[in-house]
């Protein structure tokens, strides 16, 4: 398997050069913001949302990181070509550390943000192929900035998940401390009662994904909190995400549930706007 290039701080190196500092906030603390784009027929999926998000991270932790939209793209753009991967399917991760600091957790002015760009095939398609949510046994902390923001911490959805599998499901769902559904460990969270599809509220602990946010913008959806038991009302689910787009769910632990219409005319949707 050959080496990929990567970029990081202002160079593009091959990924074993890559030389990470041992006072790095991000490698010591987690102290960082990421995100996860889809390239997909030679285009950057949602590219607009995705950086939009990415700065209202950076903001919300103080990470003073000033690189525009369009010089972000060009990098991404040149990062793909100088591995020869315009014609694949890739996942693309932008990842800002708040850089190097001495020992503590204060954060000092003046700090030099680490940015890190990669690219990887996406060799699994998951999309619309149904799976099964255990409910985790980790509350969703719906008051902390690791649940609301795509940050580097991410231990509490590495957790679930590989207790998930181990338990021969295939990812975890997260309740907060309201008992109210939140999301799965990688993906948010949708459910249709009668006619009508919902996805839980940012203010439950859910982070904003990107065609979560679509989704309600365009009204496909609406927002609205629900409790472990109410499954029982729901006619389907499913979830999604930046990378597969579209997942049917059809087992909640003891609750089963159909692929419905619904969940096809979303993946249609998504179809349509080039996912």
């Amino acid at each position: 398997i050959r080496n990929m290039i990567v970029y990081f701080n202002g160079r593009y190196i091959d990924e074993n050069e890559v030389s990470l500092s041992i006072k790095d906030r991000g490698f010591l603390l987690g102290d960082g913001v990421f995100e996860t784009i889809l390239y997909k027929n030679k285009k950057l999926i949602f590219f607009d949302l995705h950086t939009k998000r990415l700065k209202k991270s950076l903001k919300r932790i103080f990470i003073n990181f000033n690189e525009s939209k369009s010089s972000l793209s060009n990098k991404i753009n040149n990062l793909i070509k100088r591995n020869n991967l315009e014609n694949d399917n890739l996942s693309i991760r932008i990842t800002i550390t708040r850089g190097n600091s001495e020992r503590g957790i204060d954060i000092l002015p003046n700090s030099n943000a680490f940015l890190l760009i990669t690219s990887s095939k996406i060799k699994n398609n998951l999309r619309m192929k149904p799976l099964k949510l255990s409910i985790s046994n980790i509350l969703r902390n719906e008051t902390s900035i690791t649940s609301k923001y795509k940050t580097t911490n991410y231990l509490d959805n590495i957790v679930a998940k590989h207790e998930a599998i181990k338990s021969k499901f295939d990812d975890a769902l997260f309740i907060n401390t309201k008992n109210n559904i939140c999301c799965s460990s990688t993906s948010n969270f949708f459910y249709r009662e009668d006619k009508r599809i919902f996805t839980p509220p940012i203010q439950d602990g859910v982070l904003d994904g990107t065609i979560r946010e679509i989704l309600i913008a365009k009204r496909k959806v609406a927002v609205k909190s629900i409790k472990l038991n109410n499954l029982k009302n729901c006619k389907e689910v499913f979830i999604t995400n930046s990378l597969f787009g579209i997942r049917p769910v059809e087992k909640i632990e003891k609750f089963n549930f159909n692929i419905g219409q619904e969940t096809y005319d979303i993946d249609k949707f998504l179809s349509n706007l080039g996912m």
